[in-house]
Parts: structure tokens; sequence; C-alpha cells
């Protein structure tokens, strides 16, 4: 063997560490500033937050999507010399070979965690929902009040189990296949269909649920 040969190799994390907090540190501070303000000259969000610690929760984890996601973003798309990055997170700068990969993939662990957590913590609510709408449609609303026909109703509630369905094979890839022989595939068919069946139920529900117009708001709209 070649003794010091381990001691004279430079540690990835040396040159991953500080990109890590420049960004994270930039981008959740922005974020964090934004909701402060808000918080301050915004009663209705103030009430929000005060409601339940999981709001508390989602905050941080809108934290840490963004700052993941937009690292990575920046990581991969390539600047104005062609060369994917900038700054710091270039690919020939501080991110070269193992640097780069780590980086990548310890912004796709973030990224993956926290939406395998949001899948996690809404699909058994969806689930239940489900299961009382089809077996015990009269009662769905003593549970899950709704102001929705029951069609849009079935609708929401296949986009919603459709979103933590698909977000479930991508983190089998992420966390049970090695980086190095990781099929691309799995990212590039699962992410998008889980974000864009998540992102259609938000559109959907908020679409279809009558505003509030002074009703009595816990009744759902039947058929």
């Amino acid at each position: 063997g070649r003794p010091g040969a381990q001691a004279v190799m430079a540690d990835p994390l040396d040159s991953v560490w500080l990109p890590f907090v420049i960004n994270y540190g930039t981008i959740i501070t922005s974020i964090l500033v934004i909701v402060l303000i808000v918080r301050a000259r915004v009663p209705a969000f103030r009430k929000w937050i005060g409601e339940s610690p999981v709001h508390i929760f989602w905050i941080g984890w809108i934290m840490l999507v963004v700052a993941s996601g937009g690292m990575i973003a920046m990581m991969m798309f390539p600047g104005a010399d062609s060369v994917p990055g900038w700054g710091l997170l270039k690919f020939d700068g501080a991110f070269t070979g193992e640097e780069w990969k780590l980086a990548n993939e310890i912004n796709t662990q973030i990224i993956v965690v926290c939406f395998t957590a949001a899948a996690l913590i809404n699909h058994p609510t969806a689930i239940a929902e489900s299961y009382m709408l089809f077996w015990f449609p009269d009662a769905v609303n003593d549970f899950f009040p709704r102001r929705m026909s029951m069609k849009d109703r079935r609708t929401l509630l296949v986009l919603a189990n459709m979103n933590s369905i698909f977000m479930y094979p991508l983190t089998f890839s992420t966390w049970m296949i090695p980086a190095d022989i990781r099929p691309f595939w799995y990212t590039a068919v699962f992410l998008p269909l889980s974000l864009g069946t998540g992102a259609a139920a938000g559109i959907f529900d908020a679409c279809k649920t009558p505003k509030n117009t002074g009703s009595n708001s816990s009744d759902g709209v039947k058929a």
C-alpha cells in the first residue's frame, strides 16, 4: 500500500461547506425576513401561524425546499460560458469532480427528505378521506368537511393520493440505490409527476371550493 495516501487526499467536504453556508444562509434568511414582515403586517397570516405548530413546520419545510432546489438549479443550469453553475457553484470551480457530485447528492437527499415527509404527513389523511368517501359518502363531511361536490371531491382525492404515490419510487431510488449507479429516469419521471399532481390538487381545490359568503361553510355540497 501507500502509507499516508489517505492523509494527502483532500476531503470533498472541505470544498463543499462554504457554498452551502452562503447559499442556504442567504435563501433561508431572506425567506425568514419576508415571513417576519408579513407576520407583522398581515393579521390573517399571524393568526394562521399561531393556530398550530405544524404551520411553523411547513414554513421551515419551504425554506429547505427552496434552498436545496435553488442550489441544484444553480449547479445544473449553464452560465454565460456554457459551464454548469455560477460562482462557487460552478462545475469547474469549487465543485469539480467528486465535490460537485457530493454537493448535488446532499441537496438531492435534502429535497427528497422534505417531499417524502410531506407525502407521509398528507397521505394518511387522503387515504382515510378516500375510504370514507367511497364507503360512507353520507358521513364523510362529518369527519372531513369540504364545501365541494362529491364528484369534485373524488377528483381532488385522486390527485392528492397520486401526489404521494408518485413520490415513493423516487424516495426508494434515492435512499436505496447509490448515486453513481442510480438511473436518472427515476427523477425525470416521478418528480414531475409528484409535483404536477400536487400542484394540480392545490389548484383544483382552490377553484372548486366555493368562497365563504356568510352561509354555513361547514355544509358539504352534494353530488
